[in-house]
């Protein structure tokens, strides 16, 4: 696992981040759990975070680092997340899967999977997928 501290990533929609931390990691579905307190962690440091905010944070990086784990292509996934010091956190995966659309759909009543980017539509302020990286933007303050 390799965490880089990067100055600046670009947020979406046309915000600078200022603040952003990025891990790679090979798929491992322990990782899922690693990246979410990292997210709290980077949260904490933040400041201002409510604890609702945090939750669905956390619950965002899970679904995105889960997909990331369980579709992934290759031996290396990076998460990263960053801040616009507005009160906006983005959320993104690169999971070097062949790059396509991704779709929340509804998945039938008794499937026990296939909420994730349901969740992450309901919750994100926006979110989509460009090439590998699925992201969502997060409003956690203001």
């Amino acid at each position: 696992m390799t965490v880089t501290a990067l100055p600046a990533a670009g947020l979406r929609p046309a915000q600078d981040a200022t603040r952003s931390i990025c891990v790679s990691f090979a798929p491992d579905a322990r990782r899922v759990e690693h990246m979410r307190r990292i997210a709290g962690a980077f949260l904490n440091r933040l400041g201002g975070v409510s604890e609702d905010s945090a939750y669905v944070v956390r619950l965002l990086v899970s679904e995105l680092v889960s997909n990331a784990v369980q579709h992934a292509e290759t031996n290396d996934i990076a998460f990263t997340i960053g801040d616009d010091r507005s009160g906006l956190v983005q959320i993104s995966v690169n999971d070097h899967a062949a790059a396509g659309a991704l779709m929340a759909l509804a998945p039938a009543p008794g499937d026990e999977s296939g909420r994730g980017l349901l969740l992450v539509d309901a919750f994100a302020r926006s979110w989509g997928r460009d090439g590998t990286e699925t992201w969502c933007v997060v409003k956690v303050s203001g």
